[in-house]
């Protein structure tokens, strides 16, 4: 059986797995962006899974004090019952070949939340991804700055499509939330 918990039980599991508060806060906010999304694409006539996708974007940081934490979380909710869950949180950090629109996901969703959340907000792709260029400059990783570049602009046309199926922009969206 292939069990999702519900959002108490999220939070139950977020507690006892010691998740820091500042983490459960941005779990959070990216499960409001990308549930706001599936929900907004649900009305399009799209079939995404938002009891799924609200349980991986609420989880999907539950052993970010880890290295390696997307390996360690899913290890963890596996042994909790909750493969489906597991499956998604697994791929949120290295997440790049995203799906087409029309056959979008609820991973491509918690990816794009992941990416336009910074701390406990929404902010966007740019400033999201500007934090991480100075995150990866800080710990003197700057190979890495040219993949992020391109990581951010491929996101921004994905999102830019994912606008014109729901017939408003993301900040829009997000506006109140």
């Amino acid at each position: 059986m292939n069990k999702i918990p519900d959002r108490e039980e999220c939070l139950r599991l977020l507690s006892e797995y010691g998740t820091p508060y500042h983490v459960i806060r941005h779990c959070m906010a990216v499960c409001r962006v990308a549930v706001s999304i599936g929900e907004r694409l649900n009305e399009k006539g799209y079939n995404i899974n938002i009891e799924l996708l609200r349980a991986a974007a609420m989880l999907h940081d539950i052993a970010r004090v880890h290295d390696m934490h997307e390996t360690v979380g899913a290890k963890y909710l596996k042994e909790k019952g909750y493969k489906s869950v597991a499956d998604i949180v697994i791929q949120h950090t290295k997440y790049h070949d995203f799906n087409p629109v029309p056959k979008i996901n609820e991973t491509d969703l918690l990816c794009v939340g992941d990416r336009t959340v910074k701390e406990d907000q929404y902010v966007g792709v740019d400033e999201r991804m500007e934090y991480i260029k100075e995150k990866a400059l800080r710990m003197g990783r700057d190979a890495f700055i040219p993949s992020i570049e391109k990581g951010r602009l491929m996101l921004k046309e994905y999102i830019h499509e994912i606008e014109d199926v729901m017939g408003i922009t993301l900040d829009e969206l997000m506006k109140g939330k």
